[in-house]
């Protein structure tokens, strides 16, 4: 554990994790600390080895003496976060400096609890010894799942595609590896990320992360009021969207609809086989079909998006999930049909929110599940 009780050292620590590399001077501004107080913070953080110093910046245009420039310690520890799905399990690990190390997909099709608990420990177990790196320092290990899961206990509450009600799962995966164990909703998870790994950016106060399931058409949607992941009272908050139709429903409404559409989809395909990142490459190639299929796709979504668009007035919605693998195609088509939503459903004007694609893709609720270690932590 990181071990950081007093509010300024964890403000210190986390802007130096934001910024990257960065001077006394310039965590002073940003804080508003004295120098006295930075330098008693920083000497504690090293003596901690959570910092180090990384070199030296330029001297101003006056000259004199070079800022001595601090960094996060990437050899304190790392952190493995991973999504379970219906159909596999992502994975990242990171460094503390957050710092990706290794993003895998592996093979896992959902069954009875007790088969679950043995496959995603199993897998924990194989990507450990893959990474090469050395297991004691596996500081936390972060599971996200589809469902509500308690934001304080971390124990499922119910998750449809896991098979699981009342469940915890943090305390058998714990039974296995001894280490800190964390639970989080999927959607929960890809907002967090969204907070914690946007190195030099301004932090955004309020953002809306959502996710397209497209084997159940179920969205998930992870909330960020004021810096901070509102999860409500219950652990429900996001879970108020209307069930759209599975991608496999659109593929067929749409073969049913548009049958003289060109298709470069083999006619030996099933529907249930087609993935959104095989519609993505076929429209790349000029497939009007893939095209038409995520289009729709992207004004189901961004109907669901222009219901809450009022509620939370977000800076930045990010999609994650497999519509993140589309880039800005889908991100073009929501922000469309969602211009013409606004001006539906308001009179005046409404600012579009920023609508960006998760850096990460398809890893973004795995990286973001990392983040859940720090959030704990540095939470003040």
């Amino acid at each position: 554990m990181l071990d950081l009780k007093e509010r300024s050292h964890k403000k210190v620590f986390s802007l130096i994790r934001a910024l990257g590399r960065v001077s006394g001077a310039q965590l002073s501004k940003q804080t508003e600390m004295q120098p006295s107080s930075l330098v008693y913070i920083l000497r504690h953080l090293k003596d901690k080895n959570l910092v180090r110093v990384s070199g030296y910046g330029a001297s101003t245009e006056k000259g004199g003496k070079r800022p001595v420039l601090w960094e996060i310690n990437p050899d304190y520890g790392n952190i493995l976060g991973l999504e379970i799905m219906r159909h596999a399990i992502r994975a990242v690990l990171v460094n503390i400096a957050g710092e990706v190390i290794m993003k895998v997909e592996k093979e896992f099709t959902p069954g009875r609890p007790e088969k679950n608990i043995a496959r995603i420990t199993s897998t924990i177990e194989e990507i450990i010894r893959e990474t090469g790196q050395d297991a004691s320092r596996l500081l936390y290990i972060s599971l996200a799942i589809p469902g509500i899961v308690d934001p304080r206990s971390h124990k499922v509450i119910y998750s449809y595609g896991l098979k699981m009600e009342d469940y915890d799962l943090k305390g058998r995966i714990q039974e296995h590896f001894q280490i800190p164990i964390g639970i989080i909703n999927d959607a929960n998870a890809g907002a967090l990320g969204e907070q914690w790994f946007s190195r030099g950016e301004n932090l955004i106060n309020n953002i809306l992360y959502i996710m397209y399931n497209p084997l159940v058409g179920g969205m998930g949607l992870g909330v960020v009021v004021n810096q901070k992941l509102y999860t409500g009272s219950n652990g429900v908050a996001g879970e108020i969207f209307s069930r759209i139709p599975s991608l496999e429903q659109v593929i067929e409404q749409m073969q049913q609809e548009e049958p003289d559409l060109k298709s470069m989809i083999p006619p030996s395909k099933k529907s249930t086989d087609i993935q959104i990142a095989d519609l993505y490459s076929y429209s790349r190639r000029g497939c009007a079909f893939s095209h038409a299929v995520l289009s729709r796709i992207s004004k189901l979504v961004a109907k669901e998006i222009g219901k809450i668009t009022g509620l939370f007035d977000p800076e930045r919605i990010t999609l994650g999930g497999d519509l993140s693998i589309c880039e800005n195609l889908c991100c073009d088509e929501i922000v469309l049909a969602l211009g013409d939503l606004l001006k539906k459903y308001y009179p005046f004007r409404v600012e579009i929110p920023e609508i960006h694609y998760a850096k990460a893709k398809i890893f973004s609720a795995a990286l973001g599940a990392t983040a859940l270690y720090l959030s704990d932590e540095l939470s003040v």
